[in-house]
């Protein structure tokens, strides 16, 4: 079995040796880089044959924070796949970081299952987010100014045919699957993802999740 490729990017040492240590109790992850800031970690992934599938960053870090970070990798590095592990639990930080596309954002004072759980959700589904982070991206203030706007705020209308078929992607519905149910082809469902894709302004599925459940159309169940 392939084990999942983590790197980790803290500054608070103790805090990184045992997050270090704790992710080596779980045999399906292999730690593939550590370092005290964003900077180390870059310089890190130049000499790594394999890139990690996750990094697991801090926002407050010195020389290059989290923020700054998840803009890199977001950018440089769109196959590996960013969790925040912040203090701050407030929403405004929250939905800034998952806006900017970080995959994932949990509290340093998350328990050891939600972290092994949002690792594994996120590698395997492009995102993992709890009930914090979708509050958080329904909560925030500029989603309610307006009606649906794409990711560049520009507003945008969605057919009800596209509303159907976005649900039925963050059901996590491949597109055979979502084909049968509409009796449609297949071929047809991957032009309306593509149009999706276009309209939102996203790149992946993860994109399109977090866009349906910032404005109420999909509904996480916990």
């Amino acid at each position: 079995m392939k084990k999942i490729r983590i790197a980790v990017a803290d500054d608070q040492n103790l805090f990184l040796e045992g997050l270090v240590n704790l992710l080596g109790t779980n045999p399906e992850f292999e730690l593939v880089g550590q370092a005290e800031n964003g900077r180390v970690l870059l310089n890190q992934f130049k000499n790594m044959p394999t890139l990690p599938d996750i990094a697991l960053v801090d926002m407050n870090m010195p020389i290059m924070n989290g923020v700054e970070l998840n803009a890199v990798l977001h950018r440089e590095y769109p196959s590996i796949k960013v969790i925040v592990l912040s203090v701050h639990g407030e929403e405004r930080y929250m939905s800034k970081m998952i806006e900017a596309g970080a995959c994932g954002y949990l509290k340093k004072n998350c328990e050891t299952h939600e972290l092994f759980q949002t690792i594994t959700s996120t590698h395997q589904l492009g995102f993992y987010f709890n009930r914090d982070a979708v509050n958080a991206m329904r909560n925030a203030a500029h989603y309610r100014k307006s009606g649906i706007q794409n990711l560049n705020n520009i507003p945008i209308s969605l057919t009800e045919r596209e509303l159907l078929i976005l649900k039925m992607i963050c059901d996590e519905l491949t597109n055979t699957e979502i084909a049968e149910k509409l009796f449609i082809s297949s071929r047809t469902v991957d032009g309306h993802r593509t149009n999706l894709l276009g309209k939102i302004g996203c790149k992946n599925t993860a994109g399109l999740v977090i866009f349906a459940i910032k404005y109420g159309i999909f509904e996480v169940q916990f």
